[in-house]
């Protein structure tokens, strides 16, 4: 073979040598090239949240958004009951009947100031639950023993006290509920509460309970002292309805400022007219009661 023929081969293998190492060259970039944009594709799938996402996220958590939601958590004055439209559903509840018989009145009406806590409407007593009778929280008497209050609560102004009512008139067949409550031996709910020390099935003959209560004839009223200013009950060592010796008025087991608050109530009450029961220092009864004979069963309403 020629000389030049050979170089012209030589040159040709060269030739076709760096053709190859530049197309695999380039296929190496396009193909690092494709990987990177498949990983990135990837990525982007896998990832919940894009850009855009994370913005409005914040967007959510900014101040102008939690101001927003804020705004729609706390109370506004639009959110809130009416204080007068409250008041009015309140009276309305418990506006009274007046459906009472003649000679019969509500206490309130004769003495404002005096506060109610009628427990027998509710159940807050030693039964445990509404008491026949008593649809409403009202204490009722007959006018005699109003007016008779009355001049108490006038006098008691000057002591800076005021009358706390408990009990008044009350129906006879709230007394036939104490009657099948005493019965009821199982029952034992109160007991804690109302006469821890004496059995439930002698609450009768002890006195502490009658099937004929002077309540039922309208002049009597379970009642105590408080101050005027504060609402605060005078400390009488035993609760109203606390069926006890605890209860009775010369018990021993008392304070002297216990006896004494005691004694201001019995001094009040005797002095116009109303006569004590030895067994329960808040149960009085006017002595000239206009209905000595007669036990009325109308509802408290």
């Amino acid at each position: 073979m020629k000389k030049g023929t050979i170089l012209m081969f030589v040159a040709l293998i060269f030739v076709l040598i760096t053709a190859c190492s530049s197309a695999t060259s380039t296929n190496s970039v396009d193909k690092a090239d494709l990987i990177l944009q498949t990983n990135e594709v990837t990525i982007d799938q896998a990832t919940p949240t894009d850009a855009t996402d994370a913005t409005d996220l914040t967007d959510l958590t900014d101040l102008t958004d939690l101001t927003d939601l804020t705004d729609l958590t706390e109370p506004t004055d639009s959110n809130l009951p009416d204080k007068h439209t409250s008041e009015q559903l309140i009276t309305e509840e418990l506006e009274k009947k007046g459906h009472l018989p003649q000679g019969f009145v509500y206490l309130d009406e004769y003495i404002p100031s005096a506060q109610q806590v009628m427990g027998y409407s509710g159940e807050i007593n030693f039964v445990g639950m509404p008491i026949d009778g008593y649809l409403a929280p009202f204490a009722i008497a007959t006018e005699e023993a109003a007016l008779a209050l009355q001049a108490i609560s006038d006098e008691l102004e000057q002591q800076e006290l005021i009358l706390v009512f408990y009990d008044a008139y009350r129906p006879q067949k709230a007394v036939n509920h104490f009657i099948r409550w005493s019965l009821d031996e199982e029952d034992l709910l109160m007991k804690e509460s109302f006469y821890p020390r004496e059995e439930k099935s002698t609450l009768f003959k002890k006195g502490y309970l009658s099937k004929r209560s002077g309540h039922s004839r309208g002049s009597t009223v379970d009642v105590t002292l408080a101050h005027a200013d504060t609402g605060e009950e005078l400390d009488m060592g035993s609760p109203v309805d606390m069926l006890d010796v605890i209860s009775n008025f010369n018990t021993k087991q008392i304070t002297q400022e216990q006896a004494a608050n005691r004694q201001i109530l019995k001094q009040l009450m005797t002095k116009h007219n109303f006569k004590s029961y030895s067994k329960e220092w808040w149960h009085y009864t006017l002595k000239d009661e206009p209905y000595p004979n007669e036990y009325f069963d109308f509802d408290v309403e």
